[in-house]
């Protein structure tokens, strides 16, 4: 099954940066194709190539541990956004998955725990937890 991981996060925002570090530690460590979408999910339009399987890779709010989270766990969050001008990564695939012509048949999220927009407050432990639960999707 072709694959295709994306990861999400700004790198300079604290705990949102938690995908981006992820990126960076495996970017040459795995043979998957992968792309850095920063905080634009959207960009997935432009790029997804007919994959199989979707793998996100992103910091969420409010979980205490890495979660792994597959096709209707996540289109049955209601993740509805804060302010206008900003979606949430959840809406984002919900509009995605309805506007797009081929979608992937299997869509997975790893979540890292996130606490602060302005200060980094996940570690080693939580970045090598992720990586293995990628590690575990892409063998």
């Amino acid at each position: 099954m072709k694959c295709l991981i994306v990861f999400l996060g700004s790198s300079i925002a604290g705990d949102d940066a938690a995908g981006y570090d992820v990126y960076m530690r495996i970017k040459n460590k795995i043979k998957a194709r992968m792309a850095y979408l920063g905080t634009d999910l959207f960009k997935l339009y432009g790029i997804y190539e007919g994959e199989e399987k979707l793998i996100i890779v992103d910091a969420v709010y409010g979980i205490e541990d890495v979660v792994h989270l597959k096709d209707d766990e996540i289109f049955s969050i209601d993740g509805r956004s804060k302010g206008i001008h900003f979606l949430s990564a959840i809406e984002a695939l919900k509009i995605l998955k309805t506007v797009m012509k081929k979608f992937p048949e299997e869509v997975h999220l790893i979540g890292l725990p996130a606490k602060s927009f302005n200060e980094v407050t996940y570690d080693k432990e939580i970045i090598n937890k992720a990586i293995k639960e990628l590690k575990k999707l892409i063998e």
